[in-house]
């Protein structure tokens, strides 16, 4: 490519462009997926579900995501946002300017980058269970990885450092030995989800029948009321998980979800942000959801509580 080619080729990809028009609706918060590349391949991972915004990998640069960030929040008066991949520390310094743009903010993380310090916000951290399980599901070594990251930061540099396990049928019975495991860490608490299946997810991760579930969200209550500041869950929230209850929150094709008045952005086409039906995609099985702040609004939501609680499974 000659150089005036080139050159044209960087203007064009450095043009700033006007974000998607998602309506005149307000969002208190909103989730960006900053990037799908990363250094794992965990077995329940939504990101590259088939019909979800996923491939190429990275379609926008730096100066157009902080852009368009910028002019949604001042549209649509988003506060608190919640930066995802993907694993979003491969983009770090993007990351970072675009904390600059919200009040709150939480980073989901697998940790093997080291644990960002963000003084006054969220870094939820991902193992799915003690090491052999995890290193089942995450690659064998990033348990010990991410465990020498938490021991190694300063506990005391005002980050919130959460703990999150994904529990799906697959390791769900090593869920009381995952809190022993961890109960000390020097970490800020410790928060479940349930895996989120598409519709036609006939895997080994996901329940047959919800009430194979409801035994897993009674033993997460029973070691709530054991470790009551430690884990981050409501007892009453975690109640709306059963499964007599649950549709009560959800809707079967999801329109009772207070989740969906977030605005999840995925970067699109044309180097554009796209909405999908849910964060966890655009094939979600919404009679199986198992996404604990879905539940975590909707308690909150039935107790007249009408504030803002960030969209992720690591707050109460």
């Amino acid at each position: 490519m000659g150089a005036n080619a080139k050159a044209k080729k960087a203007g064009v990809e450095n043009e700033l462009r006007e974000p998607t028009d998602f309506g005149e609706g307000g969002y208190v918060e909103a989730q960006v997926l900053v990037t799908n590349a990363c250094n794992l391949e965990c077995s329940h991972c939504f990101v590259f579900r088939e019909d979800n915004p996923n491939s190429p990998r990275d379609k926008m640069d730096d100066a157009n995501m902080l852009h368009q960030l910028r002019l949604l929040r001042d549209k649509h008066g988003i506060k608190s946002m919640l930066f995802v991949g993907g694993e979003p520390m491969i983009r770090k310094d993007l990351v970072f300017e675009g904390m600059k743009l919200f009040d709150k903010c939480t980073i989901v993380t697998n940790g093997t980058y080291g644990i960002p310090s963000v003084p006054g916000h969220v870094v939820v951290v991902s193992l799915d269970g003690p090491e052999g399980p995890s290193d089942a599901i995450r690659g064998e070594g990033v348990f010990q990885k991410v465990k020498q990251a938490i021991f190694e930061r300063d506990p005391a540099d005002g980050t919130s450092v959460i703990m999150q396990m994904v529990l799906t049928r697959q390791n769900e019975e090593h869920l009381e030995a995952f809190v022993e495991e961890v109960k000390d860490w020097p970490i800020s608490g410790l928060a479940f989800t349930f895996y989120v299946p598409n519709r036609d997810d006939r895997s080994s991760l996901v329940w047959r029948d919800l009430r194979e579930r409801d035994r897993v969200v009674e033993r997460l209550i029973a070691l709530k009321r054991r470790y009551p500041r430690l884990i981050k869950s409501h007892v009453a929230a975690l109640e709306m998980m059963m499964s007599d209850v649950c549709m009560d929150a959800i809707g079967e094709n999801g329109e009772k979800c207070q989740l969906r008045k977030s605005l999840p952005l995925y970067m699109g086409e044309n180097g554009r942000f796209e909405r999908t039906f849910c964060c966890y995609g655009n094939d979600v099985d919404c009679e199986r959801c198992g996404a604990y702040m879905v539940f975590n609004q909707a308690y909150h939501l039935s107790q007249g509580n009408l504030g803002h609680f960030p969209i992720t499974g690591g707050t109460i």
